[in-house]
């Protein structure tokens, strides 16, 4: 039997994981790096479907009333959503998230839970709520949900946040005296092509930027300019989990390929941040309905 550093728990798009426990070396380069990658996480049957999710996310027609009533959102946010006049609505872009040549879909779709179920497979993964349920400290519920897609060439946006000035809604932290993990925002990004080049446009990264108690002094427009970016290379069914407050982008796409990641963000359950009005810790009642085995991370208890 491998020594248990070096199994892999692969998810495939319709099995169940065992109950999942980080490492003591997971639980070190997380702390380390602000970061680690479970590789080969999902096989090629789980790919396939999450891409067919983007797929529908992006046949969803980009008007305002359609958006509204199905709770799908833009990148703009609560700016083109309270603006039916918003310019998301008349074809405004940005230019690293030009709509898809092929098909004209968007480069990006928030609230994507709201869009599509085959996202779910996310939502059920047991391995993936174990691990942010643990570098939470706590119960744990999903916050956010959205893809990315990147037609090259295309820069890959400029490098945020990082562990100065405490940001109280996306710190690292660990509890010395109950010895765990405290962090109040930590993500899961799925990829789906390959980004295993540097000219794919990979994710980046600033390993331990976390916990930094300076602001970057290095160009944060473009990671390959930044002396402490490194990028995390990884290849279709990879996962990185990562703290927010790392500082972390991508890196530009400088071929003529497609890059696609899903992005689910955990937070603890009981928060400032979840009190009525707040969107993004709300989901309508086809979303409940549909994950109602799902609730305690679909859903969230409040501020207390």
């Amino acid at each position: 039997m491998l020594p248990k550093k070096e199994v892999f728990i692969t998810m495939s798009s319709a099995g169940s994981a065992p109950v999942f426990e980080l490492t003591p070396e997971q639980k070190y380069e997380f702390d380390l790096q602000g970061y680690i990658v479970l590789r080969a996480h999902y096989d090629a049957a789980a790919v396939a479907t999450l891409c067919a999710g983007i797929d529908e996310l992006q046949a969803i027609p980009i008007d305002y009333a359609t958006y509204t009533r199905l709770g799908v959102a833009s990148y703009y946010l609560a700016a083109a959503m309270k603006d039916p006049e918003h310019p998301f609505w008349q074809g405004d872009h940005r230019a690293d998230r030009r709509l898809n040549p092929k098909t004209g879909g968007v480069g990006r779709v928030d609230h994507a839970l709201c869009g599509t179920d085959k996202f779910d497979l996310i939502v059920r993964d047991p391995v993936l709520k174990a691990i942010h349920t643990t570098f939470a400290g706590g119960p744990v519920s999903i916050s956010a949900s959205y893809f990315i897609e990147k037609i090259g060439p295309c820069p890959g946006g400029g490098l945020h946040n990082g562990g100065y000035p405490v940001d109280r809604d996306i710190y690292y932290a660990y509890d010395h005296t109950n010895q765990r993990f405290a962090c109040s925002s930590t993500k899961s990004v799925v990829i789906l092509s390959d980004m295993s080049k540097v000219e794919n446009g990979p994710f980046a990264a600033i390993p331990g930027s976390h916990k930094a108690n300076f602001s970057c002094p290095y160009d944060m427009g473009d990671a390959s300019k930044n002396r402490m970016a490194v990028p995390v290379l990884a290849a279709p069914g990879d996962v990185v989990i990562f703290s927010e407050s790392m500082t972390h982008n991508a890196y530009s796409v400088s071929n003529d390929s497609t890059r696609r990641s899903i992005f689910f963000n955990y937070m603890p359950s009981i928060g400032r941040n979840n009190l009525p009005f707040q969107r993004m810790s709300i989901y309508p009642d086809h979303v409940l309905e549909r994950l109602d085995d799902q609730l305690d991370l679909i859903t969230s208890p409040g501020y207390i």
